[in-house]
């Protein structure tokens, strides 16, 4: 692949306002460069504080930042890269840290710090690509860099380490986003409903197609940020993925233009196992006996406030450092661990390098003010959206008023239950407030309700229930967990399920410590892009190839 670079002259005489502007493009070809001139007028760059760094024997803790702004002099849409030219960074344990914030204009900000690539030699790194910068508009943008003490990680060979290189601006090209790649095939499958909201939720939906939903409803995120989310409903038979050696179902569209997906078993089945789940049918969590319970990870008992502490993984996901991958003591973490990188004895294959970081997993444990209780009954958030027997607790009093949400802690119109959205139940792997190591998740109830289930109602037709030939339960018998919390009746917490071919596709709740089926959730990367195929069980989307910088990316 060509890449075009743009050579930044700087002329600096001891000033602090450094301005340069773009003089050349230049192109990669082989390690070659080759120089083409273009127009000086077209973008400016301004480093307000150098644009190199060179620090030497770094000691935690230790940072710095340095300020530049890209300014566009064009009539036309810009797209740039931001690189670290001529890096080296001897780091190995992944603790000199990065973060870029857009503090003026519509161009890229990092949601968390990430690490600096580790480079022992010269190399240029690409930190962002594809950044569009409209035309006469500007960025301004801080990058911040940190080397923090971390007790529970050996920093011993890193002490005294060098960070040297230059902040660089390229030429960059539009850059590819997962969803919106998904939402063009979506149009293609159904262009009758794709433009279309679903307004009703009072009785299953059957038919196959794709719907949206925007405004309260979905999160708001900061990287690559989707205005909607765009979902799969009823019988569909192409929202099939082949990845990791698994068969999954594309759900939705995420926020942060990444893609969620359901497991469907072993790819050797395509589709049509029934036993669609890891493992072997566990508990949610062990104990039932307190509102905590309901946690995917939990803290004290007592208050709200303390349940989501978000200090001890529930059973079901379990600790950081568990290897359970199969049997009745499973675990998505282990699982994960087991299967996202894994080798077949000659090639290891690195799966976890397309998993997005800031996808969200929601863990509603919303309630409206005063309900909480240890002791009588109270509803949480997808409880108060999803199920009439909430009426009396704050919840929706008939059927007509359902309204799932992809957003925490809102009730059926979308406004917020509490006072603020809590981020302690967003789950992802950069939320620090409810971080996971690796990042996986479960269906949650809304998702199933968005999907065309509903609470009590078999939904036989939907795609979540049937293998891949329609004829059977994708879970046999076995009844499988969401993540989303339910109820607390005073004395046992419950979260949803869904019913297999007892109950066909239908939503329920039942008490944490019953004994159900696991199916892992898990979202590509927005940088990662899927084959042109149909999207059937015999012609599934492929997970293409990914870059370096993508490999490297939260997201």
């Amino acid at each position: 692949m060509n890449k075009k670079y743009i050579i930044i002259s700087i002329v600096s005489v001891l000033v602090i306002l450094i301005g340069v502007t773009i003089a050349y493009y230049s192109a990669i070809i082989t390690g070659d460069r080759k120089k083409i001139v273009i127009n000086t007028k077209e973008l400016q760059v301004v480093f307000h504080n150098g644009e190199e760094i060179n620090e030497t024997a770094i000691e935690a803790p230790w940072e710095t930042s340095k300020t530049f702004s890209v300014e566009s002099k064009s009539p036309d849409i810009f797209y740039y890269n931001i690189v670290l030219q001529d890096l080296i960074n001897g780091f190995t344990s992944n603790t000199l840290e990065y973060k870029i914030t857009c503090t003026d204009g519509d161009g890229y900000s990092m949601s968390d710090f990430e690490p600096v690539p580790v480079s022992p030699e010269k190399s240029d790194q690409i930190l962002i690509e594809g950044i569009e910068l409209q035309p006469k508009a500007t960025h301004a943008y801080t990058i911040e860099f940190k080397y923090d003490n971390k007790e529970d990680i050996d920093q011993s060979d890193d002490m005294g380490k060098t960070l040297s290189g230059s902040l660089y601006i390229t030429k960059g090209e539009k850059k590819q986003i997962l969803a919106e790649q998904v939402y063009e095939k979506m149009k293609e499958q159904y262009p009758n409903t794709i433009d279309k909201k679903r307004e009703d939720y009072d009785s299953i939906h059957t038919e196959a197609g794709v719907f949206y939903e925007d405004g309260n409803f979905i999160e708001t995120v900061q990287d690559n940020q989707q205005d909607r989310v765009y979902y799969y409903v009823g019988a569909v038979e192409n929202n099939w993925v082949s990845f990791a050696g698994y068969y999954w179902r594309i759900i939705r569209t995420n926020e942060d233009g990444s893609i969620r997906l359901l497991y469907g078993g072993p790819a050797n089945d395509k589709g049509n196992s029934q036993e669609q789940y890891i493992g072997s049918p566990r508990t949610y969590n062990g104990t039932r006996t307190d509102p905590r319970y309901v946690g995917f990870k939990y803290g004290d008992s007592g208050t709200l406030s303390s349940n989501r502490g978000n200090g001890t993984p529930a059973p079901i996901l379990g600790a950081d450092t568990d290897t359970n991958s199969t049997g009745s003591n499973v675990t998505l973490n282990g699982w994960y661990k087991a299967n996202m990188n894994k080798s077949d004895g000659q090639t290891t294959y690195e799966w976890d390098k397309y998993i997005s970081r800031t996808a969200v997993y929601c863990n509603d444990r919303a309630v409206p003010n005063g309900k909480y209780s240890t002791s009588s009954t109270f509803y949480y958030g997808a409880g108060l959206r999803l199920t009439t027997n909430s009426s009396s607790y704050g919840g929706v009093s008939q059927a007509s008023n359902y309204h799932p949400s992809y957003k925490c802690g809102v009730d059926y119109q979308g406004n917020l239950i509490e006072s603020s959205q809590a981020e302690a139940d967003k789950f992802s792997g950069t939320n620090n407030s409810a971080k996971l190591t690796y990042p996986i998740g479960l269906i949650t109830a809304d998702e199933i309700a968005y999907a065309g289930g509903k609470f009590g109602t078999n939904s036989p037709q939907a795609y979540y229930y049937l293998t891949a030939d329609g004829k059977n339960s994708a879970t046999g018998t076995n009844y499988w967990w969401t993540m989303s919390p339910s109820n607390f009746n005073g004395q046992c917490a419950s979260v949803f399920l869904v019913a297999g071919s007892y109950g066909p596709g239908q939503l329920h709740n039942i008490y944490v410590d019953d004994t159900r089926a696991v199916r892992p959730v898990v979202s590509l990367k927005s940088c990662v892009l899927l084959s042109e195929s149909a999207g059937t069980a015999e012609d599934p989307f492929e997970v293409l190839p990914i870059s370096d910088t993508c490999a490297q990316a939260n997201n």
